[in-house]
C-alpha cells in the first residue's frame, strides 16, 4: 500500500488530492499493476506527511510516536478587570465639551475646596439622563459601570449619594445665571436666533413630591401630584429659559409672565416668538403687545368672531363628510379644499389654505385687559373676576362660564369657583368691591354664598368683617405715593396682523367627530329612556338631570341641547322621560369655523401669510422638546422632596436635551438620536487589569461599520482610535 498525490489549482489556490494505492501483479502475465483503494480527498502538507509516516511504520511493522505541543497557560493570558460602557457616553461627553459647558460651568461654581469638580458632577448626570436615565441613587451605582472615571479623572468613590445631592443645591443655585449666559453660547455658535416657541407642560411625581407640587389633571389625563414647567426654546429646540412652577398654574399666566422676563434682552432680537393658542385670548395678546415682543399666535375659537367676519366659512356650511372608507374621506378632504378655493383661499399646499386679513384695530373694553392679579384685597379682586365673567356670557362674547374665565387667564375650577360669588346678595357683592372685607379668603366667601337666605347671607359675613384683623394704620411719615399721570379717556386700541389659514383635513375630522358626538347623545338618551320605562328604574328627578347635564357637559354640549325631564303616566303608571331638542343655530356658530385657523401676529411681523402660516405650524418643535425629556430623559417621576432639588432635577433633563438635539442635528437625518446611540451602546472600553508586567491597560471592542460610520458623520472618528484614547484617559 502507498500514498500517492495529485496536485490542481482552483481559483488561486492549489489542492493536494490524496489516493490510496495497492500492488499487485496479474496471473496472466505476470505484470505488475495498481489499484486504488480509497481516495482520502485535499490534504494540506503537514497531513500528507503525516498518512506517509503512518503508512511506512505499518509497512515495516513500527509504531508511530506523535509529539503533542504544549498547551498555552490560560493563566498567561491577561484578565479584563471591567467592561466599561464607552462609545455612546464618550459622543456625548464631547459634545458636552463642544458646548463649552465645563468651562461655564466652572465659571459659575470655581471648584474651591471640593475634591471633584461641580461641572464634572453635572456633565456626568445629563449624560446619564440620554443613555440609561434614573434616580440620583442609580446614577452613583452606573458612573463606575461607564468610562466617565477615566475622562474626566474621577474616583467612582468620589462619586456619591452625598456629592451629587450638594451638585444639585449648587446647580439650583446658580440656575439663572446659568439660563442667561446659555444664549450666548448658542449665538456664538450659530449666530442670531431666527425663531423662538414657547409653551408648558408638567411632571408628576412619586410620593407628595414638594410644597410646589399640586394635585390635577396632567396634560396626559391622569390625576397626580404636578409641577408645571415653562420652555423657551430657539428653532433648533435648543432650551433657553426654563421655570418650574406650581402644578395648578394657568399656561397663558405663567407664558405672559415669561415673555414679560425676556421683553427687551438683546438676544431676543427681531427674532418672532411663537406661542399656541392658550395666548389667543385678547387679555393674553394685549400683554404680549405691551412688551413689544414680535408675538404669533392663534386666536381661540370663541374670539375669532370677534376680530372678523371674513372667514368663508359660509362656502362650506352645507358640507357634511361621512366616514364611509378611505376613498370618501379623500373625496370629502378634495371637497372641502375646492370650497375654500373657490371662496378667495390662496391654496400653498393641499392642506394649507391661506387668506390675509390684514391689520385689524379693536378697541378694547374693561374685561379685555384685566388684572388677574389678586395680590392684596384678594376678595375685591375674586369679586370683581366674576362680575367680568358673567357679564362676558350675558353680552354673548363667550359661549360659557368656562370659555370666558379662559379668556382671563383662569382654569375652569378657578372660574366656576368665582362664579359662586354671584350667588352672594346684590349688596353684599357691592361691599366687596369696595373692599369692605379685606384680608378675607376665598374660602370663607364661599361658605356664605352657600347660605340661601339674603338675610342670613348678610348676618354670616357681618360676623366675618367683625373677626378680621383691623387694617394697619398708614404711618404719618410714609412717603406720599407719587402722582399718577392723568389717564386718557380714550379706550386703548389693539392692533394685530391676522392671518386665516384653512386645513381641510382637519375640517373633515372635525366634522366627523361631531356627528359622532351627536350619535353618542341620541344613543345616550335613548338607553336612559329605555331604562326609565322599564319600570325597574328607581331614579329620581334630580339624578336624572344630573346624569344629562354631566354627560352633555363631558362632551361641551351644554348650550348646544335644549333639555326636558317629562313626567310620563301611559296605563296609569308614571315614570320619566328624557327629551334633548338640538338648538340648530347653536350648532351651526359651533361648527363655522372647522378647519380654521386664524394668527395674530405683532403688526411688526411682514413676513408672507404663508411663512408666518409654516411658522405658526413649527411651534411643534418645542413639543418635540417635551417629547425628548419625557421619553428619552425621563423627566419623570420625579423623586424629590424639596422645590430646590426639583429645580435642579428640571436643569439637568434640559441640559440633557441640549445633547440629544445637537446629536440630532449633527446626525443629519441619517439615524435618530435613540437608533444611534443604541448602536454605539456595544462599543465598550476593555481595562485589563495591572501585573507584573505592566500599569492597566485599556483596549476598545473592536468597531462595526455602523458605529464607524456614525463617527464619520459626527466627525468624531477619533473616538474609535484605541491609541489616542489610551493616551486620553486617566487609568482608575
Amino acid at each position: 500500500m502507498q500514498l500517492r498525490s495529485t496536485q490542481v489549482k482552483g481559483k488561486g489556490k492549489t489542492y493536494r488530492y490524496a489516493q490510496l494505492v495497492e500492488s499487485y501483479r496479474r496471473e496472466s502475465d505476470g505484470m505488475p499493476s495498481h489499484r486504488v483503494i480509497a481516495n482520502l480527498g485535499a490534504l494540506s502538507s503537514l497531513e500528507f506527511e503525516n498518512l506517509r509516516v503512518a503508512i511506512r511504520a505499518t509497512r515495516d511493522h513500527k509504531r508511530v510516536v506523535l509529539s503533542r505541543a504544549p498547551k498555552t497557560s490560560l493563566l498567561a493570558i491577561p484578565k479584563i478587570s471591567a467592561n466599561l460602557r464607552y462609545l455612546d457616553v464618550a459622543v456625548l461627553l464631547e459634545l458636552w465639551k463642544e458646548w463649552g459647558l465645563t468651562e461655564l460651568l466652572d465659571e459659575l461654581l470655581p471648584l474651591g475646596d471640593a475634591k471633584v469638580a461641580f461641572a464634572k458632577v453635572i456633565a456626568s448626570l445629563a449624560v446619564q439622563r440620554c443613555v440609561d436615565p434614573g434616580s440620583k441613587l442609580y446614577a452613583t451605582r452606573w458612573f463606575p459601570k461607564s468610562a466617565l472615571p477615566e475622562f474626566l479623572d474621577v474616583s467612582p468613590g468620589a462619586f456619591n449619594n452625598t456629592r451629587l445631592h450638594r451638585a444639585l443645591d449648587d446647580l439650583d443655585a446658580v440656575c439663572p445665571t446659568l439660563m442667561a449666559k446659555l444664549p450666548r453660547l448658542y449665538r456664538e455658535r450659530n449666530g442670531a436666533f431666527v425663531s423662538l416657541f414657547l409653551d408648558v407642560t408638567d411632571a408628576w411625581f412619586v410620593g407628595h413630591g414638594p410644597p410646589l407640587a399640586e394635585f390635577g389633571k396632567t396634560k396626559e389625563g391622569l390625576f397626580q401630584q404636578k409641577i408645571g414647567i415653562v420652555l423657551l426654546c430657539n428653532e433648533d429646540g435648543y432650551p433657553l429659559r426654563w421655570e418650574v412652577i406650581p402644578g395648578s398654574s394657568a399656561d397663558c399666566t405663567v407664558m405672559t409672565s415669561m415673555l414679560q422676563s425676556i421683553a427687551g434682552l438683546s438676544w431676543v432680537g427681531e427674532a418672532p416668538v411663537v406661542c399656541d393658542r392658550a395666548m389667543g385670548h385678547t387679555a393674553q395678546i394685549w400683554q404680549m403687545a405691551q412688551t413689544r415682543l414680535r408675538f404669533l399666535t392663534a386666536l381661540t375659537v370663541g374670539e375669532i368672531g370677534s376680530y372678523t367676519e371674513q372667514l368663508p366659512h359660509q362656502a362650506l356650511a352645507a358640507l357634511s363628510p361621512s366616514a364611509t372608507d378611505l376613498q370618501q374621506r379623500e373625496q370629502d378632504v378634495k371637497r372641502a379644499a375646492e370650497a375654500a378655493q373657490a371662496a378667495g383661499m390662496k391654496k400653498v399646499a393641499d392642506n394649507l389654505l391661506v387668506l390675509d386679513l390684514g391689520i385689524v384695530e379693536r378697541t378694547l373694553v374693561a374685561d379685555d385687559c384685566p388684572s388677574t392679579s389678586l395680590t392684596g384685597d384678594f376678595a375685591q379682586g375674586a369679586m370683581r373676576l366674576a362680575r367680568q365673567i358673567h357679564e362676558g356670557v350675558v353680552n354673548a362674547r363667550y359661549p360659557s362660564y368656562a370659555a370666558a374665565g379662559q379668556a382671563l387667564g383662569l382654569k375652569p375650577s378657578v372660574t366656576k369657583k368665582y362664579g359662586r360669588l354671584r350667588t352672594l346678595a346684590e349688596d353684599l357683592q357691592r361691599e366687596l368691591l369696595d373692599g369692605k372685607a379685606a384680608g378675607c379668603s376665598l374660602g370663607q366667601l364661599l361658605a356664605i354664598a352657600k347660605i340661601r337666605e339674603p338675610d342670613e347671607q348678610r348676618e354670616a359675613f357681618a360676623a366675618l368683617v367683625r373677626s378680621l384683623p383691623p387694617k394697619p394704620a398708614a404711618s404719618p411719615s410714609a412717603i406720599p405715593p407719587r402722582e399718577k399721570e392723568p389717564e386718557s379717556n380714550e379706550p386703548p386700541k389693539l392692533k394685530v396682523r391676522l392671518i386665516a389659514y384653512f386645513n381641510p383635513d382637519q375640517f373633515v375630522e372635525q366634522r366627523l367627530h361631531a356627528q359622532r358626538d351627536l350619535q353618542d347623545i341620541q344613543t345616550f338618551t335613548a338607553q336612559l329612556n329605555a331604562s326609565l320605562a322599564s319600570g325597574r328604574s328607581r331614579r329620581t328627578y334630580e339624578s336624572v338631570a344630573a346624569a344629562v347635564d354631566s354627560t352633555l357637559r363631558k362632551l361641551s354640549l351644554l348650550e348646544a341641547f335644549q333639555s326636558q325631564i317629562l313626567q310620563q303616566t301611559p296605563a296609569g303608571r308614571p315614570y320619566l322621560k328624557v327629551d334633548l331638542e338640538l338648538d340648530p343655530d347653536e350648532w351651526a356658530k359651533r361648527r363655522r369655523y372647522d378647519g380654521f385657523t386664524v394668527l395674530a401676529a405683532a403688526p411688526s411681523l411682514t413676513q408672507a401669510p404663508e411663512e408666518l402660516c409654516r411658522l405658526y405650524r413649527a411651534k411643534d418643535v418645542v413639543e418635540k422638546d417635551f417629547q425628548v425629556i419625557k421619553s428619552i430623559v425621563e423627566l419623570r417621576p420625579i423623586r424629590h422632596r424639596t422645590n430646590g432639588k426639583v429645580r435642579a432635577h428640571v436643569a439637568i433633563c434640559m441640559l440633557a436635551l441640549l445633547l440629544e438635539r445637537t446629536l440630532a442635528h449633527k446626525l443629519k437625518g441619517k439615524h435618530t438620536v435613540e437608533a444611534a446611540l443604541e448602536l454605539l451602546e456595544d462599543c465598550h472600553l476593555n481595562r485589563f487589569a495591572a501585573n507584573s508586567e505592566g500599569p492597566a491597560a485599556y483596549i476598545l471592542t473592536e468597531l462595526t461599520s455602523q458605529q464607524n460610520a456614525i463617527l464619520r458623520t459626527l466627525g468624531l472618528q477619533r473616538l474609535g482610535d484605541t491609541t489616542e484614547v489610551a493616551e486620553r484617559i486617566t487609568p482608575r
